[in-house]
């Protein structure tokens, strides 16, 4: 895989929400059930945006899109769909007919690593429902999720590599 298509495809992970009403993405409070069910479908429609995948950039992008919200444990979203109706795969529910997640080795490398970096970037970031947390707060948070939302060995790497993610983030300071 070449480092660009990956760097590429990671930045196109959330393009899905250009379908989530601005009502929703910008709320300045908590989401309502209904809404976060919403914001979910964010996964399963930039996957779809993918769908007719003639590059090695369209499929890492569909699959980065689709599994960068899928936990370690098994409680992520949207877990088993079919990305054309973002229905359950039959066989591949819960008992209340919910998508079962995918967990572990069933999330794609890609996606777990994504996972990470996307939600280090949210912590240390300004939202319209937030202030940035400081830098020991956000890596206190991911090192906290290792074996829970995160893969555990990727989580050692991400702290392994603090100094490039040091540079990376002076060269690209968050603005407002």
């Amino acid at each position: 895989m070449n480092r660009d298509i990956l760097r590429m495809a990671a930045m196109l992970h959330d393009v899905g929400k250009v379908g989530i009403t601005d009502v929703i993405l910008k709320k300045p409070a908590r989401l309502t059930p209904e809404e976060y069910q919403i914001m979910q479908y964010h996964t399963v429609a930039g996957a779809r945006l993918f769908e007719d995948s003639t590059s090695d950039l369209d499929k890492l992008s569909a699959e980065i899109a689709l599994n960068h919200h899928e936990r370690w444990d098994g409680r992520g979203y949207p877990g088993y769909v079919d990305i054309n109706t973002g229905q359950p795969i039959a066989g591949r529910m819960t008992q209340d007919g919910k998508p079962l997640g995918k967990r572990e080795e069933e999330i794609s490398l890609f996606g777990r690593i994504v996972s990470i970096a996307d939600v280090y970037d949210a912590l240390c970031s300004r939202r319209s429902y937030k202030e940035p947390w400081s830098e020991e707060e956000a890596l206190a948070e991911i090192e906290s999720q290792a074996g829970k939302m995160f893969d555990p060995e990727l989580v050692k790497m991400f702290f392994s590599i603090q100094d490039v993610i040091g540079v990376i983030k002076q060269h690209y300071p968050d603005t407002d």
